[in-house]
């Protein structure tokens, strides 16, 4: 029987051998490709852990905070303190107790504490007494009230507990931290707190690669110092200052801070009507015998007469007194009060260091000053300590405040003479002397003066300056702006060199009349100007007259001033009487 023959594709037959055993071949193409994936997988991991992951490296403490030991830094009102070069304003820790630098709490805090380095005690002076606090005294909770680690005042640290009792701050320490530091504020205004609703690190930066500062647990509150789109820069209750996100915070609330400071109240003696006032020069016992002539203008509206009575004649603040009883009768039978003025350079050159450094010889002054007042009659003391060197400035503010201690329990008026201020001479301190004395009269004169280029002796903007900046520094109803009785007419010889000569405004009125000098006015400094030769030489006058005198007087009134004074009787015309006469609108009124 013959076999059949079954005809196969040959291909087919090839396909069919290889079919058992073909899945050899596709398995190193997966494990390859998962290989690949687990690859791909890691180093997308490795990419996300580089870049997007949040780090847990923790910042540098001690880089970030700038000290160890028993240093503290310190941060006022969130700000880390650093002196013009950059260099950390350090505090010091003892016994737990936080001293803060003395030079920084005069510069940043409160500038009323005194240190009197020959009784070696911190002073601190309010309306009705001056606290004393030495070694070996201590405060309420029992602690130091200062440390002296060298010589100079760079070496003195006040209490912090002490800075407190008499400052509008509050403050937080963290001393027991390795690295110490105090945060403390004198704003109260309100702030936005939050509260951390998951457990979060706060970062150097904004940004999850930047370091760890610290981190808090749910339920932590926050102050939000600036608030960007996903981070926040905060403050947080153990003393740091970093970035967090904006996702971990909610229950965002408007926080005011509460001030338990009573500040000292200062009472202030004044007249109940402007002052116009008129300096009198008096160089002698006998020179009180021309308070007639220095009062006879007709139409005078001053009620106040400041003579120049006692002079500072030693360096230990011993004075000359040319005090009068007759003239203080005569005075206040003509309506005037009587105001004393105070000079330290009538006597020639003294050196104001001694007596104002010294607290023994200062408590003598003060005590001398105030009993010849009140034994004499005398309603008040006007101060004019005049070129005072910058580094005299504390003491010099001490001693008024002592000073006005006395006259306030005593019932004087106390004033004192200061300059148009400038940066120069900015340690006559306005701020602080109109705080604890009555009235400040800001002397706008000699603007130009014998030996400085030639020009206006109180031009309108010198005079407007005086006012402005005193007014900002104090209470304008307290400042008493004092106007020249005098000008100066300036000679260029032939030689080319300039001098003044001063001049009573009266005189000066007729040097022009007599000399025939067209008088200009010049808008820009609110006086009338002329010049003429005269022979070989130029000369020059800025002119006080009825119409600069006006002007002054008008930006007085303007600012609301506590009233003018003039230096010095005898030299003003007639006429400027009836322009400084402040009292003419109430006057009428009555």
């Amino acid at each position: 029987m013959a076999r059949e023959r079954i005809s196969v594709d040959p291909h087919q037959r090839s396909r069919r051998r290889q079919q058992p055993g073909g899945g050899k071949h596709f398995m190193p193409a997966i494990i390859g490709l998962l290989m690949l994936l687990v690859f791909a997988g890691a180093a997308g991991g490795y990419i996300y852990e580089k870049k997007y992951a949040p780090t847990k490296e923790l910042a540098d403490q001690a880089d970030y905070f700038g000290v160890s030991g028993d240093e503290v830094t310190i941060y006022l009102d969130e700000e880390q303190q650093a002196d013009e070069n950059g260099k950390l304003v350090l505090a010091k820790c003892v016994n737990g107790g936080v001293f803060l630098p003395y030079e920084w709490v005069m510069s940043n805090l409160n500038r009323r504490f005194f240190w009197a380095s020959d009784a070696t005690e911190v002073l601190y002076t309010m309306p009705t007494e001056t606290l004393k606090y030495g070694i070996g005294d201590t405060l309420s909770d029992g602690s130091t009230p200062f440390l002296k680690l060298g010589n100079g005042t760079e070496n003195l640290y006040l209490n912090v507990k002490l800075v407190a009792e008499h400052t509008n701050i509050r403050f937080t320490s963290y001393v027991s931290a390795e690295q110490k530091r105090i945060f403390i504020f004198d704003d109260f205004s309100p702030y936005t707190e939050a509260t951390v609703q998951k457990k979060e690190a706060v970062r150097l930066l904004g940004g999850v690669k930047s370091p760890v500062l610290t981190t808090l647990e749910q339920g932590a509150n926050v102050k939000i110092l600036e608030a960007m789109e996903n981070w926040s820069r905060v403050e947080t209750e153990d003393g740091y200052i970093g970035w967090l996100r904006n996702k971990r915070l909610s229950d965002e609330r408007s926080v005011t801070p509460e001030s338990t400071f009573t500040a000292p109240e200062y009472t202030h003696k004044l007249l109940d009507q402007k002052v116009v006032m008129g300096f009198h020069q008096v160089t002698s016992q006998a020179g009180n015998a021309s308070f007639a002539s220095a009062t006879s203008q007709p139409g005078s509206t001053m009620n106040v007469i400041a003579p120049t009575w006692f002079i500072l004649n030693s360096d230990q603040g011993t004075f000359t007194s040319y005090w009068s009883a007759d003239y203080v009768q005569a005075a206040h039978a003509a309506g005037y009060q009587v105001w004393a003025v105070v000079n330290n350079f009538d006597a020639g050159n003294i050196d104001e260091s001694v007596f104002l450094e010294n607290t023994a010889l200062r408590a003598q002054l003060v005590a001398s000053l105030v009993s010849t007042a009140v034994a004499g009659g005398i309603d008040g003391l006007n101060i004019d300590f005049e070129l005072i060197p910058t580094g005299l400035g504390r003491a010099y503010i001490q001693f008024m405040r002592e000073l006005g201690v006395a006259c306030r329990e005593a019932g004087l008026v106390l004033s004192a003479d200061c300059y148009v201020p400038y940066n120069y001479n900015s340690h006559y301190d306005i701020e602080e002397l109109g705080e604890c004395i009555d009235y400040v009269v800001i002397m706008c004169y000699d603007e130009h003066y014998a030996g400085s280029e030639e020009g206006s002796v109180a031009s309108i903007d010198y005079v407007k300056r005086g006012i402005r900046e005193a007014s900002s520094a104090m209470d304008s109803d307290r400042v008493i702006i004092a106007l020249p009785f005098y000008t100066r007419v300036w000679i260029t010889g032939a030689d080319g060199k300039t001098r003044s000569e001063a001049l009573s405004v009266q005189t000066a009125l007729n040097w022009v009349a007599e000399k025939g000098v067209q008088l200009e006015w010049q808008e820009d400094l609110g006086q009338n100007y002329g010049e003429i030769t005269d022979g070989t030489e130029v000369k020059k006058v800025w002119m006080e007259d009825d119409q600069s005198m006006q002007r002054k007087v008008d930006a007085v009134k303007e600012a609301g001033c506590a009233g003018v004074a003039g230096w010095k009787l005898g030299q003003e015309p007639q006429s400027f009487w009836s322009i400084l006469n402040l009292n003419a609108d109430s006057a009428a009124q009555n």
